[in-house]
């Protein structure tokens, strides 16, 4: 009887046959499958708990009393719900000010990045001239340098234009900023279009604006949604140049904003900040929540018809 169970739990393949007979043929290969899925899952768990307990914390933070926010041991929940950080960001501050002002510069610099990008782009992709793919170089080198090195040959231009301390000076460099790898996303999705189906349309009546408006560009969709979140990503969280090209009160953007609370004793509150954090991120998500869907259906779309 000892040697029937030593046989059968031992590593042979006559193990492997009784232990086939006493679990079940294939029961070991699915205990494997499953065992491996729940490691998978238990990681993936760790990565987002690791990644999102941040997240959690600052949204927690943000509903409990001032006098909370300073307990050691801290509270995991709060003891009091309470809106009060909000209210007082709101009558304490000019948040709501620096949201406006973040919104339109961000819409503006997407907008015009998409626009410009878009053609310039697709004028890369289609026709050949003189010096093209050197500019197309040039300009992917200029996307390489950091804001740093071309925030003050920008603001020399704005001086001199005329636009300081204007939030059309913070969409035209922001728009400067994110252009170049604009042209680049934008370049790949049209090189992989055929100009087949654009010929096709010509010859079908179409003109040259025509067919990149109807033909073209909707196969594009997804790299201009991407291209767009990674715009609208930037112009929300930019600094540099808000910090450069702004100076008054009325003209502030939120990351500006927001830097100039720290060290103020009136209005400094980590409540506050943690209310004006979730606010700050609920914009970009609510824009990937709402393009997510149109990226993959364009994507579907496109390899259907492509």
């Amino acid at each position: 009887m000892n040697k029937q169970l030593t046989s059968t739990f031992s590593g042979s393949p006559r193990s492997e046959a009784g232990a086939d007979a006493l679990f079940g043929e294939g029961a070991i290969a699915k205990f494997q499958r499953l065992s491996n899925r729940a490691m998978i899952y238990m990681l993936a768990l760790t990565m987002v708990t690791v990644v999102g307990f941040p997240l959690f914390w600052m949204v927690i933070s943000s509903f409990k009393l001032p006098n909370e926010m300073y307990l050691f041991p801290p509270n995991f929940l709060p003891a009091e719900w309470t809106l009060q950080n909000y209210s007082d960001l709101f009558t304490q501050t000019s948040f709501g000010l620096y949201f406006l002002n973040s919104l339109i510069v961000s819409v503006g610099a997407t907008s015009l990045s998409l626009v410009i990008g878009g053609l310039g782009a697709y004028s890369i992709s289609r026709f050949r001239f003189f010096g093209i793919a050197g500019f197309s170089r040039i300009t992917m080198l200029y996307y390489m340098l950091p804001e740093v090195l071309i925030v003050i040959p920008l603001y020399i231009y704005v001086v001199e234009l005329g636009m300081a301390d204007t939030l059309f000076a913070l969409i035209i460099g922001n728009t400067a900023f994110t252009l170049p790898l604009t042209l680049w996303y934008m370049k790949s999705y049209f090189n992989a279009i055929p100009a087949s189906l654009e010929e096709s349309a010509m010859i079908d009546g179409c003109t040259r604006l025509q067919a990149f408006r109807k033909i073209t560009l909707p196969l594009a969709l997804p790299g201009l949604i991407a291209t767009g979140m990674f715009s609208f990503n930037h112009a929300w969280n930019e600094f540099l140049f808000a910090l450069v090209f702004t100076s008054s009160e009325s003209n502030k953007v939120l990351s500006l904003g927001l830097a100039t609370w720290i060290g103020q004793d009136n209005i400094y509150s980590w409540g506050m900040l943690m209310a004006s954090a979730v606010l700050v991120a609920i914009p970009v998500m609510l824009f990937y929540l709402l393009v997510q869907r149109k990226l993959v259906t364009g994507l579907a779309d496109g390899g259907a018809k492509g």
